[in-house]
């Protein structure tokens, strides 16, 4: 017998598999799979495809599924399998008539994996892309916060507005502060900084007459934020901003100075 031929055009694998043969031929498809290595492995491999179509949908279809496509379904005569007689010691195997409807039946499960394959891709990439939308719009949502909340404060008539401006450290640096003459409170806005390296945070100062003060750190995550800092106290001529270690310093490090602006 040829194995290969038999496994390729006989029909019995994958009728053994979807379980419509009669119990005497499972039988045989069980015997001829413990003498031939070659037809147990294809049926392993028939079950595991087919099992796991099983475990990604596990939605049973309905139940007239099967008639309502086979009755849409034009079904040619019965084929069967002509097996040409050769002078040979060895017995003839005996002609087999294979449904049509069993190849068929196979030929949709096999579409209906592929289908469910396609449907589930397309579903995953459906939802990156609802992810990827949702951050969007998040971020545009904080954006436009900030600006609400930056418009508000350079429109309120009790802030003056303080611009700092970037040093030879780095000449392109910029942040806007923007200090409550009534109740003395200070906000900033960070327009462009370096992030601070690992262990390092920005010190906010005011320069007034007893030397420079400690205004607060600036926490790290700055960006596309209104920072809220210390209250001054006295008559400051000056804001600056130095890059210390990460909780702060006495007396700030002139050689870190990133930017300063005049009152």
């Amino acid at each position: 017998m040829n194995i290969q031929e038999y496994i390729e055009t006989s029909g019995l694998l994958e009728e053994y598999v979807l379980g419509t043969l009669s119990e005497t031929e499972a039988q045989g498809m069980e015997c001829l799979a413990k003498t031939y290595p070659e037809i147990k492995q294809e049926i392993t491999v028939l079950q595991e495809s087919l099992g796991k179509y099983a475990s990604l949908y596990e939605k049973q279809p309905p139940a007239d599924l099967k008639e309502r496509i086979f009755d849409q379904m034009t079904f040619a005569e019965e084929e069967e399998l002509e097996i040409t007689e050769e002078e040979s010691p060895e017995e003839t195997p005996e002609a087999r008539v294979i449904p049509m409807w069993s190849k068929l039946s196979l030929a949709a499960s096999v579409a209906l994996v592929a289908v469910s394959g396609w449907l589930y891709s397309e579903n995953k990439n459906l939802e990156n892309r609802e992810n990827e939308l949702a951050t969007r719009i998040e971020t545009l949502e904080e954006a436009s916060n900030m600006s609400s909340e930056l418009l508000a404060s350079f429109q309120n008539p009790t802030n003056k507005v303080v611009k700092l401006s970037g040093t030879e450290k780095k000449p392109d640096a910029a942040v806007t502060v923007f200090w409550n003459q009534e109740d003395n409170s200070v906000q900033l806005a960070v327009n462009n900084l370096p992030k601070p390296a690992e262990g390092k945070q920005y010190q906010l100062w005011i320069i007034g007459e007893n030397g420079p003060e400690d205004m607060g750190m600036l926490d790290n995550n700055f960006e596309d934020r209104l920072l809220s800092m210390k209250a001054v106290s006295g008559k400051p001529s000056a804001f600056a901003i130095t890059l210390e270690k990460e909780g702060g310093v006495p007396s700030p490090t002139l050689e870190e100075l990133y930017v300063i602006g005049n009152v």
